[in-house]
């Protein structure tokens, strides 16, 4: 009896563009969407099992690398293209250069769960903007309530 096949990708790459529409798609599993890991900003995610490289474009113009694998969580910024196409190139080959040469950051556990924190908590206000809206839109209704009050021509009831 022989192994058996698998036929999944090794490398899988995620998408998106960070406009929201169409949402990136997972090539391992057509019809599924991506995780979404920078709805607001155009990213690239390569995960081989539980191991991924990402790089974001930011809106100042610079990119966001992230690493992680297993528990260890790495980041770089630059604003070198080819640095970037360059790193995740070789994360792809599995040649070291990139974990080798390249000069990456430890993330602090603490600090990813803050960060993790400060996502939920800006999706969850993201959600509330409706009820400033609606706040906008009472106090307009209740200012002209009372210039109509106001209004000496008006006869008193």
């Amino acid at each position: 009896m022989g192994a058996e096949h698998v036929d999944l990708p090794e490398v899988v790459v995620h998408v998106g563009d960070g406009s929201g529409a169409p949402r990136a798609v997972d090539p391992a599993r057509p019809g599924a969407d991506a995780v979404d890991p920078a709805p607001d900003h155009p990213f690239l995610l390569l995960t081989r099992g539980a191991d991924h490289i990402q790089a974001r474009y930011l809106p100042d113009g610079s990119y966001e690398l992230e690493h992680t694998a297993d528990t260890d969580r790495r980041h770089l910024f630059t604003t070198d293209a080819v640095l970037v196409r360059d790193i995740v190139w070789s994360w792809i080959q599995r040649d070291s250069w990139w974990s080798d040469t390249v000069a990456w950051t430890t993330v602090d556990p603490a600090l990813a769960e803050l960060d993790a924190l400060r996502a939920e908590l800006t999706d969850m206000l993201d959600g509330m903007s409706l009820l400033d809206t609606v706040t906008d839109d009472l106090d307009a209704a209740l200012a002209r309530a009372d210039e109509l009050l106001a209004d000496p021509d008006l006869p008193d009831c």
